[in-house]
């Protein structure tokens, strides 16, 4: 299962959170040498912040991370906005509706190829679900090379923001999914996914159905 976690049920995930900035840097800086800061082995920045919503999977609270993702709001500082308006051909996307998906990351011993393209799947799922508890109409994120291609067939309705850019050795895409059931029913589809794959513990927020 993907674990919702908000300000509202940290408290419950501190295992969990601290294996996906472990995983992160990992996975970000030593296994894809990105020149992002670390702090005592782990990856962490200055959009981890309170109103982060994270998306952990893993059985349980304490049991072992296989992924995660990072949604950011837009009406206040985020990564698209700060450091990638350059990728989008109009305006970046922004407002109380928008969010953005950020560091998607697999366990580092998750296989190449069918295992990180089924576990992208769910997140997007995830992210899908997530979103439509919270009201929110699109969801944003900047896609690589290989990231790019699984995206746009993954069943959601995705569009580019702009033409693809170098960055070093890798291409970059800024894109924008809209957020909506039917959307959410062919993500599920494509993945082979019977129903939900979220649970939040610890609130009142209900599973997108």
């Amino acid at each position: 299962m993907i674990h919702i976690i908000t300000a509202e049920n940290r408290r419950n995930y501190h295992h969990a959170l601290m294996e996906m900035h472990r995983q992160r840097k990992t996975v970000f800086i030593d296994q894809m040498k990105w020149r992002l800061q670390e702090s005592a082995g782990i990856e962490i920045d200055a959009y981890d912040c309170p109103e982060a919503i994270y998306l952990i999977e893993a059985v349980a609270p304490r049991a072992a991370v296989t992924g995660s993702a990072r949604l950011l709001r837009t009406d206040r500082p985020h990564l698209m906005g700060d450091h990638f308006p350059h990728l989008c051909d109009g305006p970046v996307p922004q407002g109380p509706e928008v969010w953005e998906a950020t560091r998607f990351c697999p366990a580092p011993e998750t296989p190449a190829g069918e295992a990180r393209h089924d576990l992208l799947a769910r997140l997007i799922a995830a992210i899908m679900e997530t979103a439509l508890i919270f009201g929110v109409e699109r969801v944003t994120f900047v896609a690589n090379a290989a990231l790019a291609p699984l995206a746009l067939r993954a069943g959601w309705e995705v569009e580019p923001l702009g033409t693809s850019k170098r960055a070093g050795r890798d291409r970059l895409t800024a894109m924008s999914a809209a957020i909506d059931q039917r959307g959410l029913r062919r993500v599920r589809a494509r993945a082979g996914l019977n129903g939900p794959v979220t649970r939040f513990l610890g609130g009142d927020l209900l599973q997108a159905a």
